[in-house]
């Protein structure tokens, strides 16, 4: 059958309006054309690709993050607003937490074929600096922290000493499964794998509130507090897997993403050295937590020029995360780590043997566990948001600037179980992990300390607050 003109002319029309275009394209040969390149976020540099026959990335950047959060204390006493009816209260004020980190962000990408990249990444620290302040009239109540010898724990203000250094570096791949720019029907799907190697000295708790040499004890020693150095680096070895698609409609590309991190402490940490090693059977945590991030953000591209490889690109983003629960630094770890308190510094068996006479004592064979202000912290989820501007000034540079918020959800960061029940105990091995009508009910945790751990005794961090700026400058060739 024929067609009219007219009717010919409406469905080319309407082919050419509901076909898909992956950039807002010119209406006359004399406009510019948009860049064909994906959203930063998921952007993966080439090789061996069409005139193109190599790409590297080099990035120079600088970030800076402020901590601040509250510091509380479970409390035992039975008096109203405190705890009553066997339920424990966290409202005992202890310290206002702050901590400033200035970092120098290195990296490169390196184009290795089509849509996949050898990636390396380098923060360096320039400054890491701690410290504990007062809480509304905190510092007037030191007993608070007094452990049941009559004690301090630690004493607020508490300050640690500025650390700086490499924590660890990073070598990764990252892969575009599909490039909306080669086939404008699919997304843009990018993954990527990071493996994370600590190279720094490790962590060690330490106090310079004085404001001369640290003091960073050595748990099996006391009397030695100079071969110990503060470090800088959590010294582990870490694991991240990331995915993120997006898809351009015009001057918007929405997109969203996950990522995971795992890490293993290194044998020379805290975490399993000596005099805390990682491998005894009552720890039921051992290692720090697992984090899981899922992003969903928006980049809009307002202007491009193609001709002279010119854009402008706004990208925001808001992140939930959850940390899993797990042995960490946490925003005590120096003050705790460095106390000088009986109860903190006696060693805990690392095992029990049967008495002969159907109770249990110290196995003075295995090595004891000392404490080292690593601690067992509780899950929590955390939110954040970004907003970042990226300026691509030519075909070899482009410069990004932004700042975010993260809010992270009160939760206890002295949280150790006292008896393991996942392995099933003698009636030589239970320690005091038994009920009073004898009945076994674990073995004993090595890294609990009831001064700390105990209900009514634990630890928590409330209404954290992080900010974020960063700055960044890319050279491509």
């Amino acid at each position: 059958m024929r067609r009219a003109p007219g009717s010919v002319l409406l469905v080319l029309v309407s082919i050419g309006v509901g076909r898909s275009a992956y950039a807002d394209e010119p209406v006359a040969a004399s406009e510019p054309r948009l860049l064909d390149e994906t959203a930063e976020v998921t952007s993966v540099v080439d090789a061996f690709d069409r005139d193109n026959p190599f790409d590297l990335h080099i990035t120079v950047g600088f970030t800076q993050t402020w901590k601040r959060a509250d510091i509380h204390r479970e409390t035992e006493l039975n008096q109203p607003g405190l705890s009553t009816g066997g339920f424990v209260a966290n409202t005992e004020n202890i310290a206002r937490y702050s901590q400033d980190v200035s970092i120098l962000d290195v990296g490169a990408d390196i184009g290795l074929f089509r849509d996949l990249a050898l990636v390396f990444r380098l923060p360096i620290i320039l400054s890491d600096a701690r410290s504990l302040g007062d809480l509304d009239g905190s510092t007037k109540n030191p007993q608070r922290l007094q452990d049941p010898t009559g004690s301090p724990l630690f004493q607020v203000p508490f300050q640690s000493p500025t650390r700086s250094g490499i924590d660890y570096f990073s070598v990764g791949l990252d892969w575009a499964i599909t490039n909306q720019q080669r086939d404008w029907t699919k997304p843009t799907w990018a993954i990527g794998v990071e493996g994370r190697f600590g190279v720094g000295d490790p962590l060690h708790a330490c106090n310079a509130t004085g404001g001369g040499t640290p003091s960073c004890p050595n748990p099996a020693n006391l009397s030695d507090t100079t071969s110990r150095s503060p470090g800088v680096s959590r010294a582990m070895y870490g694991l991240v897997a990331k995915t993120v698609i997006s898809r351009r409609y015009g001057y918007v590309e929405p997109y969203t993403g996950f990522d995971a991190l795992f890490e293993f402490p290194r044998s020379d940490s805290d975490f399993g050295s000596a005099v805390n090693p990682s491998d005894i059977k009552g720890a039921l945590v051992s290692t720090p937590p697992i984090v899981g991030t899922f992003t969903l953000g928006m980049e809009l591209i307002p202007w491009e020029r193609r001709e002279a490889f010119q854009r402008l690109v706004f990208d925001f983003r808001v992140q939930g995360i959850y940390s899993s629960p797990g042995r960490d630094y946490t925003e005590l770890f120096d003050a705790l780590g460095s106390s000088l308190a009986p109860t903190l510094r006696a060693p805990n068996p690392s095992a029990y043997v049967s008495n002969g006479m159907g109770g249990s004592v110290a196995d003075t064979t295995q090595p004891p566990v000392y404490f080292t202000g690593i601690t067992d912290q509780a899950a929590f989820g955390a939110f954040s948001a970004h907003a970042n501007m990226t300026w691509q000034a030519g075909e070899y540079v482009k410069f990004a600037l932004g700042g975010g918020v993260r809010f992270n959800e009160s939760h206890v960061i002295t949280a150790a179980d006292p008896c393991n029940p996942n392995v099933t105990p003698t009636s030589g091995t239970a320690g005091p992990c038994q009920t009073t009508s004898g009945e076994l009910t674990g073995i004993p945790n090595p890294n609990y300390h009831a001064v700390i751990d105990t209900p009514g005794r634990r630890f928590s961090v409330d209404n954290t607050v992080i900010g974020q700026f960063n700055v960044s400058a890319t050279i491509m060739f």
